[in-house]
């Protein structure tokens, strides 16, 4: 922590130059601040439409149509944030390691009146590039006992990479991320609507020996794995046509390297965000070689989100539509990127194959997975 926290006419020094984990003696030793107390007061909360009054008798925030509040003064890295909450709607939440209105994480309720059994009760997603990345991270949810009308105890601990959520005091976290994945290592903090929050709690430095290194990706072993490619400048593809081969950028564009995030995501996202606004479609072109030993037809899996069209030695092999909207056009799971959105069979001459990727996206996040079956015989650039 670089800044001084300040909470309801009190100030916590400012902190130690070294925060987080020392090795003293046999083994580390938390050093953190005492805990910041930020009452639910004009004074302490920057706010456009949030309101601040009793509710059941508790000293409250009430955030209505997906507002947000800003704790004035405030920035966290690494630490413990406290929050009690009722849910009126989905989004109800912190944002954190907030930049700015581009670049934050953030950790959200959807209250369904089934959250101990729902899968989809708590969200954790990224906000990179003025985009929520939520359809690329299916896996960052989990099941919770959220209570419907009554307060809820949140507890966020986060360690470098890494992050975990308590719910109403219970033992186990939860939700455990294992690998944030925004873009920001400290910043503001806000509670997101919709929803009454109170009893706000930050103690920077507190992270209960959370780890901070993120854990290991496990399919870095998985050989199966495209994942070095070349991306092109980002264009947009007009109405509803498709692109064709040939309109693919020429060696002269400004193409770029691009690497494989975790689980093989080639996260389009993450380099161009979405620049054009919805519904217009944003088009960018993937391209790789495969060198096989043999003529041959492998079955591959395919994961993306929007529109995807593959081409192997200039022929089209391979399209579809992940669309969010409407529901029915959504590939499992839910129309976010996985290996589960569809295959095809990848055909392959003898010696290199160009394979080239169009994908199109006007919501949400932007990304590819590309997974053949069988690699017998076969050679993918930089692997």
């Amino acid at each position: 922590m670089k800044k001084q926290l300040t909470t309801n006419n009190s100030f916590l020094p400012a902190l130690l130059s070294v925060l987080g984990v020392l090795l003293v003696g046999f083994g580390p030793i938390e050093v953190c601040a005492a805990p910041a107390d930020v009452a639910m007061a004009a004074a302490q909360w920057q706010t456009e439409s949030g309101v601040f009054e009793k509710i059941q008798g508790v000293d409250a925030l009430a955030l209505h149509d997906g507002s947000a509040a800003m704790a004035k003064g405030m920035t966290l890295g690494n630490g413990t944030v406290e929050f009690d909450v009722q849910p009126l709607a989905m989004g109800a939440g912190l944002a954190f390691r907030w930049r700015d209105e581009h670049t934050f994480e953030s950790f959200y309720i959807r209250p369904n009146g089934r959250c101990a059994t729902n899968q989809s009760c708590l969200q954790y997603a990224p906000q990179t590039h003025n985009t929520l990345l939520w359809d690329l991270f299916p896996q960052y949810q989990a099941p919770a006992s959220i209570r419907d009308g009554e307060w809820n105890h949140i507890k966020i601990v986060l360690s470098g990479k890494r992050m975990n959520v308590y719910v109403n005091h219970e033992a186990s976290p939860s939700l455990k991320v294992g690998r944030l994945e925004g873009d920001a290592a400290e910043g503001g903090l806000a509670l997101t609507g919709a929803g009454y929050f109170a009893n706000f709690v930050v103690t920077p430095g507190a992270t209960e020996g959370l780890l901070p290194d993120p854990e290991p990706d496990p399919t870095r072993p998985d050989a199966h794995f495209v994942r070095n490619w070349q991306l092109s400048p980002s264009s947009e593809l007009p109405g509803e046509s498709s692109p064709a081969f040939e309109e693919m950028p020429g060696p002269s564009a400004s193409w770029r390297p691009v690497t494989a995030e975790m689980g093989g995501l080639i996260n389009v996202t993450r380099q161009y965000g979405l620049p054009l606004g919805y519904p217009r479609r944003n088009l960018a072109w993937m391209r790789t070689t495969i060198t096989s030993d043999k003529a041959q037809s492998i079955h591959t899996a395919i994961g993306w989100v929007r529109e995807i069209w593959i081409f192997v030695n200039g022929k089209l092999v391979y399209s579809d539509k992940n669309l969010f909207m409407p529901a029915t056009a959504r590939k499992p799971p839910e129309g976010r990127c996985a290996l589960t959105n569809g295959s095809f069979d990848l055909p392959l001459n003898a010696g290199a194959n160009e394979v080239a990727i169009a994908v199109a996206s006007n919501y949400y996040g932007w990304a590819v997975i590309l997974r053949p079956d069988d690699v017998t015989g076969l050679r993918f650039d930089g692997q």
